[in-house]
């Protein structure tokens, strides 16, 4: 449910992103005025690209917002900006490597790696799951075959087990549960599935997908993304919640559980979560996308799989992993992700030919965490889209 705070911030960046539009429009890009007297310093206009960042993070933090964090990279300059406090204990400024959690934003990161398993010839995505995980009937009672693709795209009608844990039990104790994949799954069996087929985001779908992962790789799903997206592309910042030795320099996030301001920095509900767990930094995360893009961890081919919608993800914008946006610049797509999970969320977006793109994480005003999915991470959407058209 939107509340009354983020439909706030949502008339506000609307309008300011309507003015702006019109002001481009109208006014077309601002030309490098040409070079001044050598007595006057040389300043330069800000790229077109900026002022949507630039009124998002304003808007946010005067919201309320501990940090905000923001890197955009195109051919026309890059831009970044890390702004707030790590912690409303201590007032320390933050940098742009400190480290959140990118929440769903994980999603695309176990995709990628069931995606290694589907070209190295041992993982079939229209075979049935139980084909690899005969043992997840005893998990969760299956409606019938389920498939590794319907998993990846949220079609599997799998219920979801955070919806679960938020309809029977306060968020202060959901926060403390630390859970394996197999007792994330016995949550969702205990609500029916929803209709196979259909779109319905469920965390529980990546639970059975990290199985499947580790089944086929011996080792636990934060080490195997560890070892085939971090450390080849020299992430030192990214790692799994729970993983030893944790993260060094997290951006503090804080919710209000029965109006008293609580920190959810590290709380054990992340801890191996392969659809939320996984911790980042926006640089992180643009290397991330762009190593992506340019074919470094899977064929360009399964990339593009992985972000085309079929018929009836269309309207959700979701492939396997990977969701989907209009790029304006050049009539084709951005690809990424959005996070959300309490205290945090994170936008990460790419065009299709890696030219332009742009990661941003923000540690939440605090409020009471929303039941379902929260709509502020769409004025967060809305902000990267636009700044991404303005950097054509």
């Amino acid at each position: 449910m939107q509340t009354a705070f983020t439909r706030v911030i949502s008339l506000r960046i609307a309008a300011a992103a309507t003015a702006a539009l019109l002001a481009f429009t109208l006014g077309g890009c601002t030309a490098v005025p040409n070079p001044p007297d050598q007595q006057s310093p040389t300043v330069q206009p800000s790229p077109a690209f900026v002022p949507a960042l630039e009124r998002f993070s304003g808007l946010i933090l005067d919201a309320g917002a501990p940090s905000v964090f923001i890197q955009i990279k195109s051919r026309i300059g890059e831009w970044s900006k890390a702004a707030g406090v790590r912690s409303l204990e201590n007032q320390e400024p933050v940098r742009l490597t400190d480290q959140v959690h990118i929440g769903d934003v994980t999603n695309a990161m176990v995709a990628v790696s069931v995606m290694k398993l589907v070209e190295e010839g041992k993982v079939r995505l229209d075979d049935p799951i139980t084909q690899y995980l005969p043992e997840l009937e005893k998990v969760i009672r299956l409606p019938g075959p389920v498939s590794v693709r319907s998993l990846l795209n949220h079609q599997s009608g799998m219920p979801d087990y955070w919806e679960t844990l938020l309809g029977t039990t306060p968020m202060r104790e959901v926060l403390d549960k630390r859970l394996s994949h197999e007792e994330r799954l016995a949550v969702a069996a205990t609500r029916p599935w929803e209709r196979q087929g259909v779109f319905k985001y469920s965390g529980s779908n990546y639970a059975a997908l990290a199985l499947l992962v580790e089944r086929l790789r011996g080792r636990e799903i934060g080490e195997v993304l560890h070892t085939e997206i971090a450390a080849p592309l020299g992430l030192q910042d990214t790692l799994m919640a729970g993983s030893d030795p944790g993260p060094q320099k997290m951006a503090h996030g804080y919710v209000l559980l029965g109006g008293n301001q609580a920190d959810v920095t590290l709380p054990a509900i992340h801890d191996g979560a392969a659809d939320h767990g996984m911790i980042s930094t926006v640089p992180d995360l643009n290397i991330f996308f762009a190593a992506l893009a340019q074919g470094k961890l899977l064929k360009a081919s399964t990339v593009v799989e992985m972000y085309t919608l079929n018929q009836v993800n269309k309207e959700e914008e979701y492939g396997l992993g990977l969701q989907q946006r209009y790029d304006a610049c050049s009539n084709n797509y951005y690809f990424g992700h959005v996070g959300d999970v309490p205290g945090y969320e994170t936008v990460a977006l790419i065009s299709t030919d890696g030219s332009r793109q742009v990661a941003m994480a923000v540690a939440l005003p605090p409020a009471s965490p929303p039941s379902g999915f929260n709509q502020l991470v769409l004025d967060m959407l809305d902000a990267a889209l636009e700044s991404l058209n303005h950097a054509c």
